[in-house]
């Protein structure tokens, strides 16, 4: 008995240092995890930076750790200052004054006490100073921060370029924004909400030279005074000018009724067609009679249209979709590759029984073909964990019904 607890308690001792390994920090969109493993991770990190504290790669990892456990346990308190976030810039400031990664970390959280940071100083100069054989992340992070902040800086081409080259985004993701930026009128407007839907479609711009007449605009960015002031020059508009207090009365969510209004202003001086992403759930504080879905995008349109036609004209005559069906197809190491896979399901399944209604039998059968394979696949990815028989079931259900209806 006592040599069957001194071998748990060595397993227990394995399983524990195994935690405590420092891992790099991605992020979340990449591979989310449990407050708790952020905590672990920074523990780890720690370790790493007492033993080096010119490390900058630690410092890195440290900073991101604490800072995403801070996120993902409401760990900021009525004081941003006094998180552990905050203690990690401090420390980092004594450390390794006006070095690449506290400019680096700056960009995403500083001192309330900042102004330089508030303004957005570090960006350049994280630039300036990062490495040659920068992460991947946070190359394309940087680009992105620059294109916010300098839209009409050539370095913000250079670096998005680079950050295409080094792959950093799963194929699959780039195919959906390829996808996505093949479909839409010229000289479009196209409104997206994350990451992903976002700084893929400017790779494909940059470096690639893809649709480059479509103007990108994430919702966050309508906050930012430099990227809107070249917005409205390269759309020959001029400025609107909104009292963010006139929306306080709408509450927490001020912010929906702010930028429906900007976006709708865009939309109408500019007189160009407008498109937004499907993932885009801030999408709702538009008038949804006027929301058309495309297939994989969804449309602005004051006047009502056969959608239909031009969704399955986009499935057989635009969209590169084959990949989907490759039967040695497995994901990537991001997780939110497979959401994407079941969003082609929700957004194109309708469209099986419509293919089939018009009399084309191959297009309906190579379309169930796809999205079947995405059932498949995503039910493979979640054997192992605890995602319900009854979702899977709901999905391949679904598509029956397509050839059925």
């Amino acid at each position: 008995m006592r040599k069957t607890i001194v071998i748990l308690m060595a397993l227990m001792g394995n399983m524990w240092g195994f935690a405590q390994k420092a891992e790099t920090i991605e992020t979340f969109v990449a591979n989310k995890h449990e407050p708790e493993w952020y905590a672990a991770q920074a523990e780890a990190w720690q370790k790493k930076v007492d033993a080096n504290p010119k490390d900058q790669w630690a410092w890195r990892n440290l900073f991101r750790a604490t800072y995403y456990h801070d996120t993902f346990s409401n760990g900021w308190g009525e004081d941003q200052d006094e998180s552990r976030t905050a203690d990690v810039i401090r420390k980092m400031e004594t450390t390794l004054p006006d070095s690449y990664v506290l400019n680096l970390s700056k960009c995403r959280f500083c001192l309330t006490t900042d102004e330089a940071a508030k303004r957005g100083d570090n960006i350049p100069r994280a630039i300036e100073l990062m490495p040659e054989e920068i992460c991947p992340e946070d190359l394309e992070y940087l680009a992105t921060r620059l294109w916010i902040a300098d839209p009409e800086n050539p370095r913000v081409k250079e670096m998005f370029t680079k950050s295409y080259q080094n792959k950093y985004f799963p194929t699959r993701i780039m195919h959906f924004n390829h996808n996505m930026l093949q479909c839409m009128q010229p000289n479009a407007l196209y409104f997206s909400n994350g990451d992903l839907d976002t700084e893929p479609m400017k790779m494909l711009q940059e470096a690639l030279g893809e649709r480059t007449d479509v103007t990108i605009i994430n919702f966050s960015f309508l906050h930012a005074d430099s990227f809107m002031e070249a917005l409205y020059k390269k759309l020959n508009i001029k400025p609107l000018t909104l009292n963010v207090q006139d929306y306080g009365k709408y509450g927490e969510d001020w912010y929906k009724h702010y930028e429906s209004d900007i976006i709708m202003y865009l939309i109408k001086e500019s007189k160009r067609p407008a498109y937004f992403s499907p993932t885009n759930g801030k999408v709702s504080i538009l008038n949804k009679d006027s929301i058309y879905n495309e297939g994989l995008i969804l449309k602005y349109s004051p006047k009502p249209y056969n959608n239909f036609d031009v969704a399955m004209h986009n499935v057989k005559e635009v969209y590169n979709l084959e990949y989907l069906a490759e039967p040695d197809l497995v994901y990537d190491s991001w997780q939110t590759s497979e959401m994407l896979d079941m969003n082609h399901v929700t957004l194109l399944a309708n469209l099986i029984s419509k293919f089939r209604k018009k009399g084309d039998k191959a297009q309906s059968e190579r379309l169930y073909k796809i999205l079947s394979k995405c059932v498949e696949r995503c039910a493979m990815a979640h054997k192992n964990t605890d995602q319900p028989e009854e979702l899977k079931t709901y999905y391949e259900n679904l598509l029956k019904e397509q050839l059925e209806d």
